[in-house]
């Protein structure tokens, strides 16, 4: 078996943890801006430390700080996400937004800033929220990821019935929260895991969300268009109203011409519903679609960026920063197999997110196109999730499956054999691991 061996970057912790005491004594949070960036495409497929409380409103969330992780000589999840804890006593958002808010009390979400009209209650339990940064007089604006018994929503939430607070443990197991998770598989024998050609693989379990094996999964590299995933959930996310019709503002053959960039064929002029832009993105994977939908959805590209950025630190991913919404080769544009792996099993969650990794084929506004993605046709139970291909990243790929009710990911960096490394993973996962 293949170990990830990567060393704790101990300076790295030091540092960032006196970062923090100096901000939280400040009430000052420096951050980094996102670098520039340019375009290029693919086509083919073949633990613990305190949040950052209260950033300014028009100040980029730090997404890329290095808090370092204990190596391990086996293939263990690392800590995905920090605890937090609360910096004030009262949540104000004119302070700042934090990365994620909790209930204080059974939180009632509202359809609007305004309206008196409850669309749903959840329990202070389950009450994990996204600001999203909008807020009125008395109300804030959040996502809600939803749970077993309530729906995702973009919604308003009272501001006094909500505190800064921790990263789900769903969303970032720690070693801490385990008990509060299901059970990650066990291996059944000592039979190693296949040889691949990928450079950097992560294999996740859904339900536990834990790393049952890996190759060098926390090595930040380029991750080409496996970047649309967050370029799609952050879509849904801030926008859920598929039907929106956009005027398309981005030319497909201009940018074809210039870098190569895949591309689904919108050209200015057109008008297309954001639905079919989303399916231009997840499956011939179009740069064009991307593009269009960060400045349609967002007051500039760098906005929607932003928003980007914020949603890894959301989800804890360390090793990932984006400096454009389509994956094209760029200077401080990466991820890493571990990362791409549990981006996608954020994403997956969202009902209409799943519905478009696992689509084959979609027609709409006059574009017809096909997946990308040949595992969904090839291989018993697969269902997403994104492939992609860069010169520097050469093939990428985050691959779902399920059998038996189980759920797992295997993710692929720098791979020669998409196809064959992902069902070569696979199979070896479902006949050397048991649930039980």
């Amino acid at each position: 078996m293949r170990l990830d061996l990567r060393p704790p970057r101990l300076a790295g912790h030091a540092l960032a943890l006196s970062a923090v005491s100096a901000l939280m004594l400040a009430s000052a949070v420096a951050v980094r801006m996102p670098h520039d960036t340019h375009a290029q495409a693919d086509s083919l497929l073949t633990d613990t430390a305190p949040e950052p409380a209260m950033l300014p409103l028009d100040t980029t969330l730090p997404v890329d700080t290095a808090i370092p992780l204990d190596a391990a000589p086996t293939p263990q999840a690392r800590t995905q996400g920090a605890d937090q804890t609360q910096a004030v006593a009262v949540f104000n958002p004119r302070n700042g937004l934090p990365t994620w808010l909790h209930g204080l009390q059974d939180v009632t979400l509202y359809g609007t800033g305004d309206s008196p009209t409850p669309m749903e209650t959840v329990p202070a339990k389950a009450a994990f929220l996204k600001p999203l940064g909008p807020f009125g007089d008395t109300r804030v604006q959040v996502y809600f990821p939803g749970d077993d018994a309530h729906p995702a929503a973009e919604a308003w939430v009272d501001a006094t019935a909500v505190e800064p607070g921790s990263v789900p443990t769903w969303i970032a197991p720690t070693s801490a929260a385990t008990g509060q998770l299901p059970a990650a598989p066990k291996q059944l024998g000592d039979a190693d895991a296949p040889h691949v050609t990928a450079r950097h693989v992560a294999v996740i379990d859904e339900a536990s969300g834990q790393l049952i094996y890996s190759v060098l999964p926390y090595t930040e590299v380029p991750q080409a268009s496996t970047t649309k995933m967050a370029t799609t959930i952050v879509a849904l996310e801030r926008s859920p109203d598929l039907t929106r019709r956009i005027k398309v503002t981005i030319s497909a053959m201009a940018m074809a011409a210039r870098d190569g960039s895949s591309t689904m064929g919108i050209e200015p002029g057109e008008t297309v519903s954001l639905d079919t832009l989303l399916h231009g993105m997840m499956l011939p994977s179009g740069n064009d679609a991307a593009e269009q939908v960060a400045v349609a959805l967002a007051d500039s590209r760098e906005q929607y960026l932003d928003w980007m950025n914020q949603e890894a630190a959301a989800l804890g991913l360390r090793d990932t920063h984006f400096v454009n919404p389509s994956g094209m080769d760029a200077d401080g544009h990466y991820s890493s197999a571990y990362d791409n792996a549990m981006l996608a099993r954020y994403a997956m969650r969202n009902p209409t997110f799943r519905d478009l990794a696992g689509t084959d084929q979609y027609t709409g506004d006059g574009f017809s196109m096909h997946n990308l993605n040949r595992l969904l046709n090839n291989y018993p139970g697969a269902d997403g999730v994104k492939i992609g291909y860069t010169d520097n990243a050469q093939k990428t790929f985050v691959a779902s499956a399920t059998r038996d009710g189980h759920r797992v990911y295997v993710s692929l960096m720098h791979s020669q054999d998409l196809v064959g490394d992902s069902t070569a993973l696979f199979d070896w996962v479902w006949d050397n691991f048991s649930w039980n």
